[in-house]
């Protein structure tokens, strides 16, 4: 796992009751460079005081010299909730300091255990195309710190549940059961990345036995990290598909201080795919910095030298209006031109999902990435991620695939060899309308 120097680690009393997760907790801070010498146990009692302190501890005062300022983050350990029926915290809620409700909640262990994500409903409200699906997650919080996300750059600690096997038999299993239409299921997190802790968390190892006990189904890692290495040990890795967010050396360097280089996560598909693993990458988001052309350009090229992915995807900088993107990257690192297009097109897009940049200037960087992909590799398929109706429509022809059903990275039914697991339950993108084909929120047999 990455060499983390976690500021303070703190563990909820009920951790303790069970070896397994005791066992848990002791292998990743065994995988850590540096364990703080106290670990506090957080109890009902002292909840308030344990969320007020870690919000006090963000961000730090002190960096040691070549340690990215987001591995200090502090850790805490907490267990899932797993019942159907939440328990009433409020009392105890009302104890917390203002502005640690969030924390609180996490720390308890109410993290979102499953997520739909990209329902036909929402994405045609925010004339998103995407797949519908339904993602996992044990995590808050990552040790990136990628300034355009914003728990990368301002969330305080990371927590993470540690009753795995649990969570694979009472909400994994019964989830692939539910949604019988969906073959690849996502760990992902909520701003978080599950690989960061792997092996010693084990996530991967039972995540994919679970979907190996189902006939064709497929658990995605989703990254930024070129942490793989352990992979080659996974019993199932036939179960697993890698996906990664890429970018350039130039974001990677300025904007996200805990990933490492760009071409890192080049080399880690590359080992991934002499594992037998399926490889995927997302430039996603692709941040337009000054001399962008050229630096994606040479991203491009390395990616394609080293690996032959299933998919390459593209997004722009999106989900945000111009104002808060400026709040989170700085804008003078930004190319000029296109600051000027989103600063001028700010009012029009403030309540666009695909704003901050104009159509056109989204429109114009993804034909730049369309011709260099191409220059390299005639046959990939390509797409653009989370993208708006008009802009597959403007682009499909050069992207070559239609957006009602194309190969993506991630999506519910994209099965290993660059093929779709289409059925009733889900049979197009939610390019098509709500009212075109059965909601998979209502899944209909095979």
């Amino acid at each position: 796992m990455y060499p983390l120097r976690p500021l303070k680690v703190y563990v909820l009393d009920r951790v303790q009751d069970n070896p397994a997760w005791v066992a848990r907790v002791e292998r990743i801070l065994g995988g850590i460079a540096e364990r703080p010498d106290e670990i506090v146990t957080v109890t009902e009692a002292n909840l308030p005081e344990a969320v007020a302190e870690l919000k006090a501890l963000w961000p730090p005062a002190d960096v040691p010299d070549g340690v990215p300022p987001t591995f200090l983050r502090p850790i805490v350990f907490t267990t899932s909730h797993l019942d159907d029926e939440a328990p009433d915290v409020d009392a105890l809620l009302e104890r917390c300091p203002e502005g640690t409700l969030g924390i609180a909640r996490a720390v308890l262990g109410l993290i979102e255990r499953v997520r739909p994500t990209h329902m036909r409903e929402s994405d045609a409200e925010r004339n998103h195309v995407c797949w519908p699906t339904h993602d996992f997650g044990t995590m808050n919080g990552c040790p990136h710190g990628c300034h355009y996300c914003g728990e990368g750059k301002s969330g305080c600690c990371i927590v993470t549940a540690v009753n795995l096997e649990e969570f694979m038999d009472r909400v994994v299993g019964p989830t692939v059961e539910q949604f019988p239409w969906q073959k690849c299921f996502r760990m992902i997190g909520w701003g978080a990345d599950h690989l960061t802790f792997e092996p010693e968390n084990g996530a991967f190892d039972l995540f994919t036995r679970k979907l190996a006990e189902y006939p064709d189904r497929y658990a995605y890692f989703h990254t930024a990290s070129s942490n793989v290495d352990w992979i080659a040990d996974l019993p199932r890795r036939d179960r697993l598909i890698g996906v990664w967010s890429v970018t350039c050396e130039g974001v990677a360097r300025l904007l996200e201080g805990g990933t490492g280089h760009a071409a890192d996560r080049f080399e880690a598909g590359r080992k991934c795919q002499e594992m037998g693993v399926p490889i995927r990458y997302k430039f996603k988001p692709i941040i337009p910095i000054r001399g962008w052309r050229e630096d994606y350009a040479q991203a491009i090229e390395q990616m394609l030298r080293r690996s032959k992915p299933e998919s390459v995807g593209f997004c722009v900088a999106m989900w945000m209006p111009w104002e808060e993107l400026a709040r989170r990257v700085d804008p003078d690192l930004l190319d000029p031109d296109l600051v000027a297009a989103a600063r001028d097109a700010a009012d029009e897009l403030k309540n666009v999902r695909t704003g901050p940049f104009p159509h056109a200037v989204r429109a114009d960087i993804y034909r730049h990435f369309i011709r260099e992909v191409r220059r390299w590799d005639s046959d990939v398929p390509l797409y653009v991620s989370t993208e708006s109706r008009e802009m597959w429509d403007e682009l499909a022809g050069e992207l070559g695939q239609k957006p009602q059903a194309y190969v993506c990275a991630c999506s519910s039914v994209a099965i290993p060899g660059r093929r779709l697991a289409l059925s009733k339950g889900c049979p197009a993108s939610t390019y098509l309308p709500p009212e075109a084909r059965p909601c998979p929120a209502q899944p209909t047999e095979e």
